[in-house]
């Protein structure tokens, strides 16, 4: 049994056509209908039952299907693996805040002196990125929390403050300058991040400190970008707590209010860098690790 054999195979019980199946693996149909002969003689069962009209599944074809896309899905990840060494890419995990605000620099100053390395970013949510790295699917991520993952090691690189923000309107206005609590600020309609964000769990935390309840207050949205959340916070949909950084550039523009929290508990949170400590890493990626760590290190209060 070839692998060429399973792609073959798999091709056709997705798309359920000899033709097209041929066409999207660029092959002959003869050649496709070949394949699939030679894999249902060694396999010595029946996997298509053809007819002039339509294609029927056997259930033995189900069964070989399941089994036949893990295995490309292996051989994959496996070619995968061993192309990245050799082109030295080290694969980044980051969420939203760390890939708009902090890798671009660190990428930056990092390539300058290692030309040779290239860097490739697959941005998620906190909590992916973090089952991401645990199962040894992504390198080194960037991350706005912690888990107790025992597979990671956590190391803070950036301090985050955290501020309210709203549109900017008369009511906002004469709001800031009443020095608002944390308790009358949830009052307001929230626009919050979506669960396995950073963001929102420290949105979380800054509310409990305060003794405000996540389902006590009025969301009006869940959204799963920071970019949309401050657009719809300008558009007057909602309020939000966001990161400083994230959003200096619309308070500049006048198009946003920012209520800083003052001495509210929680208002800082750390950027994390994050790895697998029971991943043997090769070189050129522990050199981008500890590019980091010498760079980039911050002392948690």
């Amino acid at each position: 049994m070839e692998f060429k054999e399973l792609e073959v195979f798999v091709a056709l019980v997705e798309l359920r056509s000899f033709s097209k199946a041929a066409k999207a693996l660029n092959l002959s149909q003869p050649t496709v209908s070949i394949h699939i002969k030679n894999l249902e003689e060694e396999l010595d069962t029946v996997l298509f039952v053809r007819s002039t009209r339509d294609m029927k599944i056997t259930d033995e074809a189900l069964l070989l299907y399941k089994e036949a896309k893990e295995l490309i899905s292996k051989k994959n990840q496996m070619m995968e693996y061993f192309i990245r060494l050799r082109r030295k890419e080290v694969v980044v995990g980051v969420s939203t805040i760390s890939a708009t605000y902090l890798l671009p620099r660190l990428m930056g100053d990092f390539y300058k002196k290692n030309p040779d390395i290239s860097i490739k970013v697959e941005e998620k949510n906190s909590l992916d990125t973090i089952e991401s790295i645990a199962d040894k699917r992504v390198d080194i991520g960037i991350v706005g929390m912690k888990t107790e993952e025992e597979n990671c090691c956590f190391f803070p690189i950036y301090k985050d403050e955290f501020v309210f923000v709203a549109p900017n309107t008369d009511y906002y206005r004469h709001l800031k300058k009443s020095n608002p609590s944390i308790q009358t600020l949830a009052k307001e309609p929230f626009i919050i991040r979506e669960s396995g964000s950073g963001v929102k769990k420290h949105m979380e935390m800054i509310m409990k400190s305060a003794g405000v309840q996540i389902q006590d207050i009025n969301i009006v949205a869940s959204i799963n970008d920071v970019e949309v959340m401050k657009q719809l916070v300008v558009e007057g949909v909602g309020v939000s707590f966001l990161s400083k950084v994230a959003v200096k550039g619309l308070v500049e523009e006048r198009k946003l209010v920012e209520i800083p929290l003052g001495e509210v508990e929680r208002r800082y949170r750390y950027l994390y860098l994050v790895w697998n400590h029971k991943m043997n890493m090769p070189s050129y990626i522990k050199e981008f690790l500890n590019y980091i760590k010498n760079q980039y290190y911050v002392e948690e209060e």
